[in-house]
């Protein structure tokens, strides 16, 4: 499914003081230097862990410009997109 990719470090002191969005993990925004924008990515323990509608991350870390909590929850533990994906890909 996903693999985890460490937050850059310059993010992690703002993501220390901002609520947690549930148990263990934030969504945030995040913001590409090429000017790409993901809403909803999951954050826990200083690494991105997954972004809604994709199977795999798709940016590595060298390319985040901008990190914001922004809570917009959506259920990735049960059901997220890419996951229904997975399931009609291989029904």
């Amino acid at each position: 499914m996903s693999c985890l990719h460490p937050i850059p470090k310059e993010c992690l002191a703002l993501l220390k003081q901002a609520a947690e969005t549930g148990i263990g993990y934030q969504i945030v925004s995040v913001e590409l230097k090429d000017g790409r924008y993901f809403d909803q990515v999951v954050v826990s323990e200083g690494c991105i862990i997954e972004v809604r509608g994709h199977r795999e991350i798709p940016f590595s870390v060298d390319e985040v410009a901008s990190l914001s909590v922004n809570h917009n929850r959506w259920n990735f533990r049960d059901g997220s997109d890419s996951r229904r994906k997975a399931r009609a890909a291989c029904a």
